[in-house]
Protein backbone atom coordinates (compact mmCIF):
# COMPACT_ATOMS: atom_id res chain seq x y z
CA UNK A 1 0.00 0.00 0.00
CA UNK A 2 1.77 3.33 -1.01
CA UNK A 3 -1.16 5.45 0.92
CA UNK A 4 0.18 7.18 3.61
CA UNK A 5 -1.31 9.63 6.46
CA UNK A 6 -0.86 13.34 5.63
CA UNK A 7 -1.74 11.88 2.07
CA UNK A 8 -4.70 13.30 -0.19
CA UNK A 9 -6.81 10.81 -1.78
CA UNK A 10 -9.61 10.31 -3.79
CA UNK A 11 -12.23 7.94 -3.41
CA UNK A 12 -12.35 5.84 -7.18
CA UNK A 13 -16.28 5.18 -6.87
CA UNK A 14 -17.92 8.85 -6.26
CA UNK A 15 -15.17 11.41 -6.31
CA UNK A 16 -15.07 12.07 -2.67
CA UNK A 17 -11.67 13.74 -1.46
CA UNK A 18 -9.85 14.16 1.69
CA UNK A 19 -7.09 13.87 3.49
CA UNK A 20 -5.89 10.73 5.36
CA UNK A 21 -5.60 10.67 8.96
CA UNK A 22 -5.30 7.34 9.84
CA UNK A 23 -5.07 3.71 8.63
CA UNK A 24 -6.25 0.89 10.77
CA UNK A 25 -6.42 -2.89 10.54
CA UNK A 26 -9.12 -4.84 11.81
CA UNK A 27 -10.61 -8.09 11.27
CA UNK A 28 -11.64 -7.61 7.65
CA UNK A 29 -8.13 -6.22 7.05
CA UNK A 30 -6.90 -2.39 6.51
CA UNK A 31 -9.07 0.46 6.37
CA UNK A 32 -8.03 4.12 5.44
CA UNK A 33 -9.88 7.06 7.56
CA UNK A 34 -10.25 10.40 6.04
CA UNK A 35 -10.98 13.56 7.55
CA UNK A 36 -14.69 13.57 6.86
CA UNK A 37 -14.70 10.63 9.41
CA UNK A 38 -15.09 7.75 6.06
CA UNK A 39 -13.08 4.32 6.15
CA UNK A 40 -12.07 3.66 2.76
CA UNK A 41 -10.10 0.40 1.49
CA UNK A 42 -7.04 1.31 0.18
CA UNK A 43 -7.43 -0.19 -2.97
CA UNK A 44 -10.46 2.01 -3.53
CA UNK A 45 -8.56 5.02 -3.04
CA UNK A 46 -6.35 7.08 -5.53
CA UNK A 47 -3.61 9.26 -4.18
CA UNK A 48 -4.13 13.16 -5.30
CA UNK A 49 -2.76 16.47 -5.34
CA UNK A 50 -3.04 18.54 -2.35
CA UNK A 51 -3.53 21.86 -4.94
CA UNK A 52 -6.62 19.75 -6.79
CA UNK A 53 -8.40 19.67 -3.11
CA UNK A 54 -7.30 23.17 -2.16
CA UNK A 55 -8.50 24.41 -5.32
CA UNK A 56 -11.97 22.98 -5.34
CA UNK A 57 -12.36 23.73 -1.59
CA UNK A 58 -11.06 27.36 -2.49
CA UNK A 59 -14.24 27.20 -5.50
CA UNK A 60 -16.45 25.99 -2.95
CA UNK A 61 -16.21 28.28 -0.65
CA UNK A 62 -17.01 31.38 -3.21
CA UNK A 63 -19.88 29.25 -4.30
CA UNK A 64 -21.34 29.62 -0.80
CA UNK A 65 -20.02 33.21 -0.65
CA UNK A 66 -22.29 34.48 -3.40
CA UNK A 67 -24.93 32.31 -2.40
CA UNK A 68 -25.04 33.74 1.09
CA UNK A 69 -25.40 37.67 -0.62
CA UNK A 70 -28.24 36.65 -2.29
CA UNK A 71 -29.95 34.91 0.63
CA UNK A 72 -29.24 38.57 3.00
CA UNK A 73 -30.74 40.79 0.52
CA UNK A 74 -33.90 42.60 1.80
CA UNK A 75 -36.30 43.80 -0.77
CA UNK A 76 -39.02 45.19 0.79
CA UNK A 77 -42.62 45.09 0.48
CA UNK A 78 -42.31 48.18 -1.79
CA UNK A 79 -44.84 48.25 -4.46
CA UNK A 80 -43.36 50.14 -7.53
CA UNK A 81 -46.33 51.83 -8.40
CA UNK A 82 -44.91 55.11 -10.31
Amino acid sequence: MNIKIGDYVMYINTGTKGKVVDIVEDYDGLWVVLDNGLMYRPHLLKVIDEKDVKKEEKKKIEIEEEEDIWEDKDYGDACGAG
